[in-house]
């Protein structure tokens, strides 16, 4: 019965073995998976057309200009959507339209916001509003104020960049990395309790006095 409990535990160490060196090269080798992003838009009010493609194209240069984000583009997001549903929704722009949204486009990010121009001076507009992130897995709702004059907005842009875009890809990239570890690390637990278990019951039935005499 011995030898057999300790040839059970020996057929789990290699499996277990196996199995570790499985997940382990998968892990190494594998691709992390890019964040889905959609930009829909940006609702414009008091601008020229020329100052809301300059403003557009801006956001868009942003966002697309990570690499590790998957960008679904103001064009393509009025395809799939079609164009009312685009308008309604830049319109709104509340928790719940960017949910659905986010729903639709199966997206992990949506991108949107509303920018107002005021023309306080004769040469300078104003730009009041804001830029918006919704992250679909914490149902959360950023949002990045504007208040600049159209001449000074390239301070917000790189600000906007720093704390909206960069640290996304950053925490996708950490999530990435820690993410498969955590599992082999459960695996390997997994594992050593089984391994553990093994022996022990193999030593315990093992174990015994082994004298069958009568007694006197």
């Amino acid at each position: 019965m011995c030898n057999s409990k300790a040839k059970n535990a020996l057929a789990i160490v290699l499996v277990f073995a196996l199995l570790h060196a499985q997940i382990a090269t998968a892990f190494a080798g594998g691709k992390s998976k890019k964040l889905v992003v959609a930009f829909v838009g940006i609702r414009f009010q008091g601008l020229s057309a020329e100052q809301q493609n300059k403003l557009l194209a801006r956001v868009l240069e942003i966002v697309e200009s990570e690499s590790a984000l998957q960008l679904i583009k103001p064009r393509d997001v009025l395809k799939s959507l079609g164009a009312e549903q685009v308008a309604a929704f830049l319109n709104e722009q509340d928790s719940s339209s960017y949910r659905a949204i986010a729903n639709e486009l199966q997206a992990d990010h949506v991108f949107a916001g509303r920018i107002d121009g005021q023309v306080r001076d004769a040469n300078r507009t104003l730009l009041v509003g804001e830029l918006r992130r919704f992250d679909a897995g914490t149902n959360f709702l950023h949002t990045f104020e504007i208040l600049k004059y159209e001449d000074n907005l390239g301070v917000e842009m790189v600000k906007f960049e720093e704390e909206y875009v960069k640290t996304l890809v950053q925490s996708a990239e950490a999530r990435s990395k820690i993410g498969p570890w955590l599992v082999l690390g459960g695996v390997t637990l997994v594992g050593l309790l089984a391994m553990t278990l093994a022996f022990t019951r193999a030593g315990g039935e093992g174990s015994g006095n082994g004298s069958g005499g009568d007694t006197p």
